[in-house]
């Protein structure tokens, strides 16, 4: 067990987790061994674990996993996580839908899709990320900034993680950066405000991330990758073509509407800040 600040811990945490991801994410990409390219998206829990048995040993490690313990969270907390990602999906894409095409089409309703799209997301970007962004960097940087900064500066901190996977042609949105800021950053104030109100549930930081990216496909509002690659070009590209913009950016939209009701009348301002 160590001694450090949890500033310390929060730098050590954020300088580990873009090293060992980003060289992961190179070699793996070069070797084109997809093991390893996982291990980087796993990364940022992996790290999480590591430093939480390094700075606070097995009794840390048994408080941050006694964290999915925490299910008796209000029934309704419940519904948003499961029903808010894919309704706020569905209602922007089919406001841009009758808005540009009159009517609305039907999404995926089969069971065997829903499973084959929810599963991947729960063991990838659920478990694989937020032990460590909402269970290991959230709560201290809510001990140190107030609930808004804190959101910035990890959908900041998120966001950038990311920026290997345009070279890699995969695990990021098929839209132009500046899209996905409009993205993230609502996101994650949703994100962080249902965490906080779960009372720092990790089966509520898992599901939601999980959930989130099994919408995606759900209820696709997103451009094709065949219709728009995913390649470092789209980090400088300004602009899509109106039917393959207008979908993305509705959604965000709704994203931001949402996101600033929880801010001004959902008590953004109650958060949990445990550690470890």
């Amino acid at each position: 067990m160590k001694t450090a600040t949890t500033k310390q811990q929060l730098i050590t945490f954020f300088i580990a987790t873009y090293c060992i991801s980003w060289l992961l994410f190179f070699i793996g990409h070069k070797a084109q061994l997809m093991p390893i390219i996982m291990l980087g998206i796993w990364t940022p829990s992996l790290t999480s674990i590591g430093l939480t048995f390094y700075f606070f040993g097995k009794k840390g490690l048994s408080q941050l996993f006694g964290r999915f313990k925490r299910f008796k969270v209000k029934w309704y907390w419940w519904v948003l996580l499961i029903l808010l990602p894919v309704s706020i999906h569905f209602v922007g894409r089919s406001l841009w839908q009758i808005f540009y095409e009159g009517t609305i089409n039907p999404f995926h309703l089969k069971p065997a899709y829903w499973l084959g799209a929810i599963i991947p997301s729960f063991i990838i970007a659920g478990f694989g990320e937020e032990l460590g962004w909402r269970g290991f960097a959230l709560p201290r940087l809510q001990r140190h900034f107030s609930p808004v900064k804190a959101a910035l500066i990890l959908a900041t901190i998120h966001l950038l993680w990311h920026l290997p996977t345009y070279w890699l042609g995969q695990g990021m949105h098929s839209v132009p950066f500046l899209f996905v800021l409009a993205f993230v950053f609502p996101w994650t104030f949703i994100f962080n405000w249902l965490y906080n109100k779960s009372g720092g549930s990790l089966i509520f930081a898992v599901g939601f991330h999980a959930i989130s990216n099994a919408s995606l496909s759900i209820i696709r509002f997103m451009p094709l990758e065949s219709e728009v690659p995913i390649t470092p070009k789209l980090l400088t590209q300004w602009s899509l073509p109106t039917d393959l913009a207008g979908p993305y950016l509705t959604v965000c939209g709704i994203y931001a509407l949402v996101a600033l009701l929880v801010v001004f009348k959902g008590r953004f301002n109650k958060v949990n800040t445990d550690i470890p």
